[in-house]
Formats: structure tokens, sequence, C-alpha cells
């Protein structure tokens, strides 16, 4: 089971990136949760999600979070809030400052996410993306 905090504030992606790796589960055939949490801006705001994700393709009982294995940090504004589901295994995945320039800094995160946990197969990622914005 792999717990994953994604935050940063409204217009980051991350919201984008919760829903890229659920397809992304879906594809692979694991169990998966997707919990979001946004205020009420339309950006500036907080906005983070909590994904769990079961290999096994077990039932995900709670699909709340204790501790994170993962912190993907768009933006460390909230990174204060989120610090109690931070435990000394969480493995944490920023972009430098550079990395964040311009558009699509998300799909940078996701795909560093998706290097690091080396969960999906490949293509999948790719798939996901495609899925995700395809015009429907």
């Amino acid at each position: 089971m792999y717990s994953i905090l994604i935050m940063g504030l409204g217009g980051d992606g991350a919201q984008t990136i919760g829903k890229i790796i659920m397809i992304a589960c879906e594809l692979n055939g694991y169990a998966a949760s997707f919990y979001p949490f946004y205020g009420s801006q339309m950006r500036g705001g907080e906005s983070s999600c909590v994904i769990k994700i079961n290999t096994e393709n077990d039932i995900i009982n709670n699909p709340t979070l204790n501790k994170a294995d993962y912190f993907l940090i768009l933006n460390d504004a909230y990174l204060y809030t989120y610090g109690k589901y931070q435990n000394e295994s969480t493995k944490i995945i920023a972009l430098t400052d550079e990395e964040k320039k311009g558009k699509g800094f998300n799909i940078l995160m996701l795909r560093k996410f998706a290097d690091e946990v080396n969960l999906f197969k490949d293509g999948t990622i790719d798939e996901a993306i495609q899925i995700k914005f395809e015009k429907r």
C-alpha cells in the first residue's frame, strides 16, 4: 500500500497529477482512492490531494491519511500544515525553483514521482496523460 500526499496552491496542478495517477493505477489494475482537498479560491488557495494505491488490487478500506509514504510538493507554502503526516521514511519529491518556471511543471513532478516509485509499467504515465487530456 502506498500513501501519497500532493500539495500545492490552486492552479499548480495538484489535482491534475492526482487524477493522472488514478488513471495510471486503473491501467495497471491497481486499487486506488483519490481524496481531493482545496479551498474555495480558484487560484492561490490551498490545493492538495491524498492518493492511496494498493498494488494487490484489494479494497482500500480507509482512504484517509495517517502517514504519507511520499510527499509531492508543488509549492511549499502549506508544507507546515502537512508535517504531521510525515515520518522518518516519508520520501519528499520537490522541484527546484528553476524547474517550476513555465507551464507544465506539474507534469515534470508527475514524471519524477513515477521514476522514483517505479510502480507503473513502461508507457503507462504517457498513456494516462493522453487519456486525461483527450478531448471528449
